[in-house]
């Protein structure tokens, strides 16, 4: 094989794997991590079997369609993003709850202040479209604790562990679903290492949880 086709060849396959790594569905964090493996094993095939021009001509490609589909992931993810006040995200809810189902949603407090909402309802709003409210006069953490109420009941221990997550700066990840509108909720908590609470100056002065967060 001359050597210029198998530099085209190692570069079309970089930029190709680069791609399908974008489409494939993984998630931001995921997508870069392969995408820099199998640029590294790219290059050591390339330095192992290539020419020697060819390792900088292939680098030059891998990085600039590492950066590009890079860009392009960022732009998708920034476009399932809505930012929506406190009574749409109420409104939001009730959409899920009142749903035939199956019936899922997410709630959370980022680090921010923000309260994320992942709600899937119909095909209006699929998987992967998150709705933020910003910070404001609301307490993020009574309205997350609203939804553990009205869907799972004043009692439902998920409560206290919540409270109890809060207390160690653990801002978690809340999930309730239920299979069919015919089936009672169910909800857990999930934990991901950048769900950390946020800070005073980030969130509005809370009588309930504000002493519990100083705890």
């Amino acid at each position: 094989m001359p050597d210029w086709l198998f530099a085209v060849l190692a570069a079309a396959a970089v930029v190709l794997c680069t791609r399908s790594i974008r489409v494939s569905g993984a998630g931001l964090r995921l997508a870069v991590l392969y995408v820099v493996v199998m640029n590294a094993l790219m290059l050591w095939v390339v330095w192992k079997s290539g020419p020697s021009w060819s390792l900088p001509a292939v680098g030059a490609v891998s990085l600039v369609a590492a950066v590009y589909n890079l860009l392009a992931a960022l732009r998708t993810t920034m476009g399932r993003i809505q930012r929506i006040g406190v009574p749409v995200f109420r409104t939001l809810v009730r959409r899920v709850a009142d749903a035939r189902g199956p019936q899922v949603m997410g709630v959370c407090v980022l680090f921010s202040g923000i309260v994320v909402l992942t709600a899937f309802t119909d095909d209006e709003h699929p998987e992967g479209v998150q709705f933020h409210v910003l910070p404001g006069q609301d307490c993020p953490f009574c309205l997350l604790e609203a939804q553990i109420r009205d869907f799972l009941g004043e009692a439902d221990p998920l409560l206290d562990e919540y409270r109890g997550h809060l207390r160690t700066g653990s801002s978690r990840h809340l999930l309730v679903r239920r299979a069919s509108a015919a089936e009672p909720w169910a909800g857990r908590l999930r934990d991901r290492a950048y769900y950390r609470v946020p800070s005073a100056a980030r969130r509005p002065p809370c009588p309930v949880h504000d002493p519990l967060l100083a705890a």
